[in-house]
C-alpha cells in the first residue's frame, strides 16, 4: 500500500495552526504535523517545529 500524501499546504500561515499536534511529554514545547504514512510499514515523514524559547534540554545533547 503506498504512502498517504498530504495536499500542499503552509505550514507556517495561521490558518493552519490547527493541523500541528503537541508531542506527549513535550505539551508547549515542541509540536508535530504528519505529512504522509504508510499504513502497512508505519512509515511516515513529519514536521516538527518548537516554541519561542523551548527549552530542550531535557533532550541531551547532540552526537557526532
Amino acid at each position: 500500500m503506498p504512502k498517504s500524501i498530504a495536499n500542499y499546504w503552509n505550514p507556517l500561515s495561521l490558518d493552519n495552526n490547527k493541523k500541528w499536534t503537541p508531542i506527549i511529554g513535550f505539551e508547549g514545547v515542541i509540536e508535530e504535523v504528519t505529512l504522509s504514512q504508510d499504513q502497512d510499514s508505519g512509515e511516515y515523514t513529519r514536521l516538527t517545529r518548537l516554541h519561542p524559547d523551548a527549552d530542550t534540554a531535557s533532550l541531551g545533547k547532540k552526537k557526532s
